[in-house]
């Protein structure tokens, strides 16, 4: 996630008072599996057409996104040697 979509997702948690971008993307995960695993599904209320439209023709192999690899963090030879020592 680029640093433009997460400010937008943080502008989303305090706007709809989630807790953290976590639990956000805790629903959203929900949300896919139900409509893309729906035979392990466990919550006895139907998915909403607008979640299932969501999520339509999840096979498209045109469907762009932008992904932004994560970056290494620095190895830190002091805070490594604290661990060693």
């Amino acid at each position: 996630m680029n640093d433009k979509a997460y400010g937008r997702l943080a502008k989303i948690r305090k706007e709809y008072g989630f807790k953290s971008e976590y639990e956000i993307l805790q629903y959203v995960v929900a949300c896919f599996l139900r409509v893309a695993d729906p035979s392990n599904d466990t919550n006895p209320e139907p998915v909403p057409d607008e979640i299932e439209n969501m999520f339509y023709d999840l096979s498209e192999e045109d469907r762009q996104f932008d992904f932004v690899k994560p970056k290494r963090a620095r190895k830190d030879t002091k805070q490594r040697d604290a661990l060693n020592n």
